[in-house]
């Protein structure tokens, strides 16, 4: 029986205009301190990294905010945390109001998560290469066997799309331990309506504002269309006397 999915991590991604790049010098720890963007008693993790294509700020609660001229990320790690505790959209929203001369032309919600399929690398490559694929010789190639990573787009309604990719990968616990896992990694991705600034600005907070609905829609597409096959597919395999 296969675990639930699990999320671990969300980005919200603000993609700006080519003909307005930023500089990322200005997303400074001072900036996002004194401009609201951040409480005022939030700590770094680390030190900054400052150069003149990326700005990247990592605060002890698990969130990063990188700023590069021709986007800025929002990270949260969201494994162990409540939703009740999420804050990169909140960050997301204020850096908005921060810079309304910001013209935003693309906005993606990224969430990213695993599910574990039994103990061993063998369990989830015969889910990967069983259950999602159907068998073939293409699979039996090389030395060792082939590890898929399997590219989906869902169109969805109100004009925005779901990319989602599904690979396996192993987790390595403080004992050095490894984990078998599926990762499911997706972006939506959602159409910025509007010419003037402003109004991409209004176009990309009601898309964040969707953030919590896709979040629980992407976590029952994983466990029920995905999942859910992988605890009835031994059922399917013909059993040979």
């Amino acid at each position: 029986m296969p675990s639930n999915f699990q999320p671990q991590e969300q980005t919200f991604v603000l993609a700006l205009s080519s003909d307005q790049p930023l500089n990322p010098a200005l997303v400074n720890e001072e900036f996002c301190r004194y401009s609201g963007v951040i409480p005022m008693d939030w700590e770094l993790a680390r030190d900054p990294i400052y150069t003149p294509q990326l700005v990247q700020l990592a605060y002890q609660n698990n969130i990063t905010i990188t700023a590069q001229p021709n986007r800025i990320l929002f990270t949260e790690m969201t494994a162990n945390k409540e939703k009740v505790e999420y804050r990169a959209a909140q960050l997301a929203r204020r850096f908005a109001a921060a810079l309304p001369n910001l013209k935003v032309q693309a906005f993606g919600f990224n969430p990213l998560g695993h599910a574990q399929l039994g103990d061993t690398k063998e369990d989830v490559r015969d889910y990967l290469n069983q259950t999602l694929l159907s068998p073939g010789a293409w699979q039996n190639v090389g030395i060792e066997p082939v590890r898929p990573q399997i590219s989906l787009a869902y169109t969805l309604e109100e004009r925005r799309q779901l990319n989602l990719t599904i690979s396996e990968a192993s987790l390595r616990s403080d004992a050095e331990v490894f984990t078998p896992v599926v990762v499911f990694s997706g972006n939506f991705s959602y159409t910025i309506e509007g010419e003037a600034a402003e109004a991409c600005r209004a176009s990309m907070l009601r898309a964040l504002d969707r953030a919590p609905e896709d979040l629980d829609f992407f976590i029952n597409l994983i466990n029920e269309k995905f999942l859910a096959v992988a605890s009835v597919a031994p059922a399917l395999i013909p059993a040979f006397a």
